[in-house]
C-alpha cells in the first residue's frame, strides 16, 4: 500500500528542512566571512569584491585597538606603519565609495566589540553629500546588527554557497598572518600613474553652478548622525580626521560640474562642526601643493599612490598638517579655487 499524500508531504517537508539545517550548519561551521569566529584553518575571502561582507567579520573578530576609516583613498594605508608611528594596533575599516553611513556601521561595531584608542578618519567630502540612510553599494545590513535570526540570509546566501564556501574549502590549511592587515583591500602597484590620471578630468566651464550651501544640510545631517555621536560618546578615543589630498584636477572637475563652491563650503561646515571637540584633531592635506600638483602621484584625479598614504601617517605622527583655525582652512580652500579656475581658463592641466 502506497504512502498517502499527507505522509508524502511530511516526508518532503522533513527532507527540505533537514537540507536547510545541514546547509546552514556548514556555513556556520566554516563561516566564510568570520561573522562568528576568526578563521584559523583557511584563508578568508577578503578582497575588494567582498568588502561589505568581509568587513562585518573583520570589525568583530580581529585584534585591534585603533582603526583607519574611510573610502578607497584610505585602502592603501599600512596598519603596521601606523602601529609604529602612532602607537596601538591598527586595522583597516575601509569601504570603497563609502558614505558616512557606511563608515558609521563599522564604527558602531568597532566600539561595541573593542576598546578603541584611536580612529584615523578620512573625511572624503563625497561621503558627506549622500543621504543619511544611503550606502555606497548594497550592504548586507543583517550582518551588521545584533539579531542572530536574520543571519539566515547569510546561511542560505547563493553567493556564499556557490562561491565563497568552496573558495574557503579550497584554501583549507592556509593560515592568515599579520601581513593581511596591510594587504587587505590594498590596490597599490596595480595601476599606472602620471599623465594617465587625466583620463577622467574635465576642464570646461560649467553650464550651471550650485549655490555654496547646496550640500550644507546633508553634511550636517551626516555629521550629527554618523560621526559626532561616536566622538561625543567616546572622549577617551583620539580622532584624527583629515581632508584627503585629491589631485588639483579633481577640484577643476568639480568646477566643470558646477559643484566647486558647494564642495569648498562643505569643508568649512565639517570643520566648524568638529573643531570644538577635545578628542579631535583636524588635518587638511587637500591643498598640499607638493602632493596635489604632482601628476605622478595619481592614477586618476582622485586616487593617490601608497607613498602619499605613508606620508599622511608620518604627518599625523608629527603633527604636520593640522588645520589650526578656520582661517587656515579657508586659505587652503582659496588655493584650491584658484587652481581650479586657472585650469578652466587654460583648458587643461597647468602644473
Amino acid at each position: 500500500m502506497g504512502m498517502n499524500k499527507k505522509t508524502w508531504a511530511l516526508l518532503c517537508l522533513s527532507a527540505l528542512l533537514s537540507a536547510f539545517v545541514l546547509i546552514s550548519a556548514v556555513v556556520i561551521l566554516v563561516d566564510p566571512f568570520q561573522i562568528y569566529r576568526l578563521a584559523t584553518r583557511y584563508m578568508p575571502p577578503i578582497d575588494n569584491t567582498t568588502q561589505v561582507y568581509a568587513n562585518a567579520g573583520i570589525v568583530r573578530q580581529y585584534d585591534y585597538d585603533s582603526a583607519i576609516v574611510g573610502t578607497s583613498v584610505t585602502e592603501n594605508f599600512r596598519p603596521t606603519q601606523m602601529d609604529a608611528l602612532l602607537g596601538g594596533r591598527f586595522i583597516k575599516l575601509c569601504t570603497s565609495a563609502g558614505t558616512a553611513y557606511n563608515h558609521a556601521l563599522l564604527l558602531n561595531l568597532a566600539f561595541k566589540t573593542h576598546d578603541m584608542k584611536r580612529v584615523v578618519y578620512g573625511l572624503d567630502v563625497y561621503s558627506f553629500i549622500a543621504g543619511v540612510e544611503e550606502t555606497g553599494s548594497d550592504v548586507p545590513l543583517y550582518l551588521y546588527d545584533e539579531n542572530p535570526f536574520n543571519d539566515v540570509q547569510y546561511w542560505l546566501n547563493r553567493s556564499v554557497l556557490a562561491s565563497f564556501l568552496p573558495r574557503c574549502l579550497r584554501a583549507w590549511g592556509q593560515r592568515q598572518d599579520d601581513s593581511l592587515r596591510d594587504s587587505m583591500y590594498c590596490w597599490a602597484g596595480r595601476d599606472d600613474y602620471g599623465p594617465v590620471m587625466l583620463y577622467n578630468a574635465s576642464f570646461s566651464p560649467p553650464e550651471t553652478v550650485l549655490h555654496a550651501d547646496a550640500y550644507a544640510g546633508a553634511a550636517l545631517e551626516n555629521l550629527r548622525k554618523h560621526l559626532i555621536p561616536f566622538i561625543e560618546a567616546h572622549p577617551e578615543t583620539q580622532f584624527d580626521i583629515f581632508f584627503p589630498p585629491y589631485s588639483a584636477a579633481e577640484w577643476s572637475t568639480m568646477a566643470s560640474k558646477g559643484t566647486l563652491e558647494a564642495m569648498l563650503a562643505l569643508r568649512g561646515v565639517c570643520y566648524d562642526a568638529l573643531c570644538g571637540y577635545g578628542n579631535v584633531t583636524l588635518y587638511d592635506f587637500a591643498a598640499r601643493e607638493e602632493w596635489v600638483t604632482n601628476i605622478d602621484n595619481y592614477k586618476d584625479t582622485l586616487h593617490y599612490g601608497q607613498w602619499i598614504n605613508d606620508a599622511i601617517t608620518a604627518c599625523i605622527a608629527s603633527g604636520d598638517g593640522i588645520a589650526a583655525s578656520r582661517a587656515q582652512l579657508d586659505e587652503a580652500s582659496d588655493r584650491l579655487r584658484r587652481w581650479a579656475e586657472a585650469m578652466l581658463e587654460a583648458g587643461g592641466w597647468i602644473f
